[in-house]
């Protein structure tokens, strides 16, 4: 039996974490509407951590529509282009989407870090923002991952990013 290959695990640890989160977004929300409900009492940290795992599920789920090629592409407008300027747009893509995530993965590292500096804690979850928030810079290098394989992917097929 062969060993799986590194990037199925990565593919599958990507799509637990979204399904975790989800679960665990709709887990609170249940849970915050039914104590309302009944007991005429709620879960003071349910809004805030539905916050955290909606940004976690929104962030992984970047990369994952990268994987699977649902993320949004003017394929209407490229698709008329001749096939020489189709190469060039899909480049200019490529090198987009690198710009983009590297200047949010700059970003989230420069804010998580400034959050651990300041030792700002959450405001209804007993822990600190940026271990709450330390997703970002995960999920930017998770990106930009995909864009690469994305990238390769196209050059070796000679494919272009359009689905």
């Amino acid at each position: 039996m062969e060993a799986p290959k590194a990037h199925n695990l990565l593919d599958r640890i990507e799509e637990w974490c979204m399904v975790v989160a989800l679960f665990l977004m709709t887990a609170a929300t249940f849970s915050h509407v039914v104590m309302r409900s009944i007991f005429q009492s709620g879960l003071l940290w349910s809004l805030e951590f539905t916050g955290y795992a909606f940004a976690w599920l929104v962030l992984i789920g970047m990369a994952y529509g990268v994987r699977t090629h649902a993320h949004i592409a003017v394929t209407a407008a490229v698709r008329v282009l001749p096939p020489q300027y189709q190469k060039l747009a899909a480049i200019f893509a490529f090198l987009l989407c690198l710009l983009y995530g590297s200047l949010m993965l700059y970003g989230s590292i420069v804010f998580i870090s400034r959050l651990f500096e300041l030792g700002n804690a959450a405001r209804d979850i007993p822990l600190p923002r940026w271990l709450l928030t330390a997703i970002m810079p995960a999920a930017f290098a998770l990106f930009m991952f995909r864009i690469w394989q994305a990238g390769y992917k196209a050059l070796r097929d000679g494919a272009t990013f359009l689905p």
